[in-house]
């Protein structure tokens, strides 16, 4: 059939009439339809039964029936486009091209100019893909309402279907002379419509005109925030920092789009640029709202462009410790300075090996807190710093004391699970499961998945041998891998391999080591481990968790799409009820996508 119009089917009556014709009609057997839909068409006289009628006789090619009771139609509903469409296809069916063409015309020529009739008008000639009919439609549209809807959207996709491409650009940014306000609907559109890694013509004409309307309007900002979010598409961060310097300028925002662009370089790991947009924010003063973030983020960039690398020296964090100390003497210790404090403890702590000077910065961060969720998230960083220098009942201490301050808050819970491994990493097995069981209810899904594991796994090896030593053993490297002594951790569970071959730990112990080499940024090795749980212990319960750190390893550290929806896929498709099939399927499609 040719256009099928949409119709809406509030229950239609007919009874057993009805049901023998929609039967007949989907069987194909159309002149029998045909005979109970014309019945009911004259009983009822509704849409439905009349377009099905259409349907019946047009199916049988009775086009003369099929004019007939279309021309009643139209007198009795002038201004109804379905009827008329119908009778053009009657005309173009029996080879009348200029008759069907005329109808065409003369519909455009009837239209009135209320938005919704000239809406109504395109979309069928665009249905019918009489793209050039749609076009006149809403050309005629736009000139009956000036200073009202222009109809660009619908003009800019007819222009991308036809061709058009310097039209579609234009009609699109049009948009934003009507209002500013339609400036993310225009990056929508825009970029669904080019393609910023293939389609070179569209991208050059963007450019073009996006740089002529920036120059001959230079009051309009809006060309300068599609101009950053131009460069931004097409990964040209210093065009991109460029232009929010100048909108930083033109609109007084303070460094405010810089630092946006700043922040957009970070998630994309181009950290050099991010610096220099940072940078920018700071030479502006203190004056800037923005001040005081870009200096945090300034500083999390330096330390993340050394860490990044797998093969950073000593040296390299001592050189990033300098930037932070030297920002804290500037800025002062402050409630607005506490992340960097916190940051700069965590390096202390667990980079470079210096735990007490970490231990004391964390101790001024709380004193200087109001917020009482803030100085909880601190207390937490404090106990594991203390527990990365062996102080591990001061760690608990502290565990404790948040999870009594947010018993039914995830802060609460994530203590609680801290202050459990105390326990276990001491050989308390029986206390901590207990508590570890209390947690596996937990409303956080990631805290009651992990502590399911370890209840697991105290579970599954206690009571197994006359001795606890294989678990304390285990727990003990758990501990240092905490601590981040990597070396002294692998050392200890390739003892534990040795001294009781065949353990029920071994998978645990493969999956430890893919964590250790994973934190010490070895990727081979780490996946290495992984597959080997997959491959050995595919159907216990830590097959999904490796599987899935190989997926990440693949996407974010190792760049091979490719392997990683291979992986992301697996916990799709094997393991349908884990705790990562949501971000595996988020992960999956983006890939897929690109």
């Amino acid at each position: 059939m040719g256009i099928t119009f949409p119709t809406v089917v509030l229950g239609q009556n007919g009874g057993e009439d009805a049901k023998l014709a929609a039967y007949y009609y989907n069987k194909g057997q159309f002149d029998k339809a045909e005979e109970y839909y014309e019945s009911l068409y004259k009983k009822f006289e509704t849409k439905y039964y009349f377009d099905k009628y259409f349907d019946c006789l047009m199916f049988q090619e009775k086009y003369k029936e099929s004019e007939k009771i279309v021309g009643k139609q139209i007198k009795r509903n002038q201004f109804e486009f379905s009827y008329r469409f119908k009778l053009a296809e009657i005309y173009e069916k029996t080879d009348r091209q200029v008759n069907a063409d005329e109808e065409y015309e003369k519909m455009i020529a009837d239209l009135s100019p209320v938005q919704s009739q000239v809406q109504q008008l395109g979309r069928y000639f665009s249905g019918i893909g009489k793209f050039d009919y749609a076009l006149q439609t809403y050309e005629k549209g736009k000139k009956a309402n000036r200073s009202g809807y222009q109809y660009n959207i619908e003009l800019g996709e007819l222009y991308s279907m036809t061709k058009q491409k310097d039209k579609m650009i234009a009609t699109y940014l049009d948009l934003l002379d009507y209002s500013s306000g339609y400036l993310k609907t225009v990056q929508t559109y825009l970029s669904r419509l080019i393609d910023f890694e293939k389609d070179e013509e569209e991208i050059a004409l963007l450019r073009v005109e996006l740089l002529s309307r920036a120059q001959n309007s230079p009051q309009k900002l809006c060309y300068n925030e599609m101009l950053i979010w131009y460069y931004t598409q097409l990964k040209q961060y210093t065009g991109a920092i460029i232009q929010s310097k100048a909108l930083d300028l033109k609109g007084g925002a303070n460094g405010r789009y810089t630092f946006e662009i700043g922040q957009v370089c970070e998630s994309n790991k181009v950290y050099d640029k991010a610096k220099q947009a940072y940078n920018y924010v700071m030479e502006l003063g203190e004056r800037s709202p923005y001040y005081t973030a870009a200096a945090q983020h300034s500083l999390e960039v330096s330390f993340l462009m050394v860490t990044a690398q797998s093969n950073y020296t000593k040296n390299d964090l001592n050189a990033v410790v300098l930037e932070f100390e030297s920002a804290i003497l500037r800025m002062g210790k402050t409630e607005a300075t506490i992340n960097i404090m916190e940051r700069l403890a965590q390096i202390y702590a667990f980079y470079i090996n210096e735990p007490q000077k970490a231990e004391v910065l964390l101790k001024e961060a709380i004193d200087l807190q109001r917020n009482p969720l803030q100085k909880a998230h601190t207390k937490i960083l404090l106990g594991d710093v203390l527990l990365s220098n062996n102080e591990i009942w001061d760690a608990s201490i502290l565990y404790m004391q948040v999870a009594n301050d947010f018993p039914e808050d995830k802060i609460g819970h994530e203590a609680k699970f801290k202050n459990a491994k105390v326990f276990y990493y001491d050989g308390e097995f029986e206390y901590a499961k207990a508590q570890l069981d209390v947690l596996k209810a937990s409303t956080t899904k990631l805290i009651a998945n992990d502590a399911m594991q370890l209840s697991l796994l105290l579970q599954d090896n206690l009571g197994m041998d006359t001795t606890e030593a294989p678990v304390q053993l285990f727990a003990n490297a758990d501990l240092l891998l905490q601590q981040s002594r990597f070396e002294d951790a692998i050392v200890l569970l390739d003892s534990i391999d040795k001294t009781y071959p065949f353990h029920a730990l071994a998978d645990e112990i493969l999956y430890q080591k893919g964590l250790i080499f994973s934190k010490q940024k070895d990727w081979t090795k780490a996946i290495f481990f992984f597959q080997k749980v997959i491959d050995n212990y595919g159907f216990d319960i830590l097959a999904d968790d490796a599987i899935f750190k190989i997926a990440e390893i693949y996407d974010f550290q190792l760049v091979d799409s490719e392997k990683a929806v291979e992986y992301y896929k697996k916990i799709l498709f094997e393991f349908p009820s884990s705790l990562y099939v949501a971000v595996s399927r988020e992960r999956y499609r983006t890939i897929k996508a690109i």
